[in-house]
């Protein structure tokens, strides 16, 4: 079997591949030229597939993503070939969770406005206009219920918070969450929830679910907290919605438009947090990206199933 790495990765990284199983050769390409030619007879490919790759594979079975959003990575082309695409999904779940209850303990504690009194050496001491928000009595709605969206339930368990969930895919019974709605019943949910916590992937479903009629739909004292994709909140939206008081505030680590322009409001909101599309920053990240494709490749020797398989027409 012939693995392509593509584009190129540190030598410590590609050792550790190259090492992972002996019935697995492992190819690495300095250019989309030299991938294409490797690619030819090769059965799997690790790193970036591109429409003229795939031409030019002959035998590609399986497609291993960097990644964990794919809405840049999928094509239709890709969705129609028959080679399993997986992803590296769950690798940055408690980071991101740790920055979700960030977000929180700020607006809860109003820690963002006595930062900014601080760089002002104001001693306003709040309390009355901005009262603290006791957690206990908070209820927690996660949006996509995948590995980061449970990490973040236990987060709240450990507050103290009630949990409640919505997923396409709705489940049984889940640890630390309370209730698990379709998105059928996205108002209802919205309507209970008083911190709202985008954790779902970019899909054609997901694309600007939260517009006006959803901040409509939440309560007015409610903080949405998105650290899942960008476009999946219409940024015109949101502004309209915390200017008129649809909602109290936002935590906002993902945009639509990346980087947010500079002369964008939002910047200038004092119930806004913003941080630049690190959530997932922490350590770990490398061993653990590559500890998942060791385990696939390793999987594959051995035709068994595979870590991570995502459904590609859900991305495209």
């Amino acid at each position: 079997m012939k693995l392509v790495i593509f584009p190129d990765i540190h030598d410590q990284w590609a050792l550790k591949l190259g090492e992972a199983s002996p019935k697995v050769e492992v190819k690495r390409a300095g250019s989309e030229e030299e991938a294409e030619d490797l690619i030819a007879d090769a059965d799997a490919l690790y790193g970036r597939v591109t429409p003229r790759l795939l031409r030019a594979a002959r035998q590609l079975k399986w497609v291993q993503a960097p990644s964990i959003g794919l809405e840049n990575y999928v094509f239709p082309e890709l969705v129609e070939h028959p080679c399993v695409l997986t992803n590296v999904r769950g690798i940055f779940s408690d980071h991101i969770a740790n920055h979700v209850f960030a977000f929180i303990l700020c607006f809860a504690r109003d820690m963002h406005r006595h930062l900014r009194n601080q760089e002002q050496a104001h001693w306003g001491r709040g309390g009355d206009e901005h009262p603290v928000i006791h957690l206990a009595d908070q209820t927690l709605g996660i949006v996509g219920l995948g590995g980061i969206g449970a990490e973040v339930a236990r987060r709240a368990a450990a507050f103290g918070m009630k949990a409640v969930a919505m997923d396409p895919n709705p489940k049984g019974r889940v640890e630390n969450v309370q209730k698990v709605y379709g998105m059928e019943d996205f108002r209802a949910f919205l309507g209970q929830s008083d911190f709202v916590v985008i954790c779902a992937p970019q899909t054609p479903t997901t694309v600007g679910l939260f517009d006006g009629a959803a901040f409509a739909a939440m309560k007015r004292s409610a903080i949405l907290i998105n650290i899942g994709r960008g476009k999946i909140v219409k940024l015109d939206a949101l502004t309209s919605a915390l200017r008129e008081g649809l909602i109290a505030g936002a935590g906002l680590d993902v945009f639509e438009v990346e980087p947010l322009p500079k002369e964008h409001p939002l910047w200038r909101m004092d119930n806004v947090i913003i941080t630049p599309h690190m959530a997932g920053a922490g350590p770990y990240v490398v061993d653990r990206r590559i500890g998942v494709v060791v385990e696939n490749i390793q999987r594959f020797a051995a035709k068994k199933p595979l870590l991570n398989v995502v459904d590609k027409k859900n991305w495209c």
